[in-house]
């Protein structure tokens, strides 16, 4: 089976007072390329949730996103600043003389300076986080792991519907090879006989004309390759895979043939079905660059 490389899976899980929540949205890229947005207590743990990400994907570009969220009635951590507070207790003494103001420097007033008692969130420490994070990065992975597999299975089912045309046409072109031949034959026979005015034909030299016509016009070979690429393609769409990238060099290959066979066709039929297999080959092209 092949597997896009678009997708998105989130997963999220709470522990105690703290709710985490993965996310991962992927998108086309030649590579594996994971981007890692953490909070900053987590920093340090960025390349190893990176190589996870990419031990389980062959390519695409995956946005990766951790936030963590504590809950209203989760505890702070309350911190003291005697010198801040003595500080402030000194200079309020010094107003109070200077300015001889009344009134008493008491806590009620010192506590409400910011700096004097500052309330912070209690961290837990980064190996407990990682290995809940882990978990949720599984389940997270593994929803973007089955919508990959779902669009791929759409992109093959579409991709084989192209491939059964590009078959179809190729034995359409095959038939009508010989006629191709047989047609220009006549045309060439009426054509020197008009212009002849009655006068006497060397068969010879007809034939001798219609052989090099056949020569020049021969697809045999690059039907026959193209025909290989169509089955070594569908060979390998069906084995699955990360084959996005052997499947585009292959894409390429059927182009270069049908190009051929445009440019050395000189029948009306067959050019309409090469340049209906051009945008069959368009199609699968832009298919096959979301591939893994």
């Amino acid at each position: 089976m092949i597997n896009s490389m678009t997708g998105y899976g989130r997963a999220e899980a709470t522990f105690r007072e703290t709710t985490l929540v993965v996310e991962l949205r992927s998108v086309n890229h030649r590579y594996c390329d994971v981007v890692v947005r953490l909070p900053r207590q987590l920093t340090s743990l960025e390349e190893a949730f990176k190589k996870k990400v990419q031990s389980r994907f062959a390519r695409g570009r995956i946005d990766f996103l951790v936030s963590v969220q504590k809950s209203k009635s989760a505890g702070g951590q309350y911190t003291l600043n005697l010198e801040a507070a003595q500080a402030y207790g000194q200079l309020l003494t010094q107003l109070k003389k200077k300015l001889k103001l009344s009134g008493e420097i008491d806590v009620a007033l010192l506590s409400h300076f910011r700096d004097v008692i500052s309330v912070s969130e209690a961290e837990e420490p980064i190996g407990l986080l990682k290995k809940r994070i882990d978990k949720v990065l599984a389940q997270a992975i593994s929803a973007l792991e089955k919508m990959r597999a779902h669009e791929g299975r759409d992109l093959a089912a579409d991709l084989e519907k192209q491939l059964l045309s590009m078959s179809k046409r190729l034995a359409l072109v095959k038939a009508r090879e010989k006629e191709a031949v047989a047609s220009y034959h006549s045309r060439l026979q009426k054509r020197v006989a008009d212009l002849s005015q009655g006068l006497n034909i060397d068969p010879v030299r007809l034939a001798q004309e219609v052989a090099i016509f056949a020569e020049r016009s021969d697809i045999s070979e690059e039907r026959t390759r193209l025909k290989a690429h169509v089955g070594q393609f569908r060979k390998m769409l069906r084995k699955g895979g990360a084959t996005g990238r052997a499947l585009e060099f292959l894409l390429q290959e059927m182009h270069r043939e049908v190009n051929t066979l445009s440019s050395k066709s000189n029948d009306l039929s067959i050019s309409m079905e090469v340049v209906a297999m051009k945008g069959e080959l368009e199609k699968m092209r832009e298919q096959v660059q979301n591939i893994e």
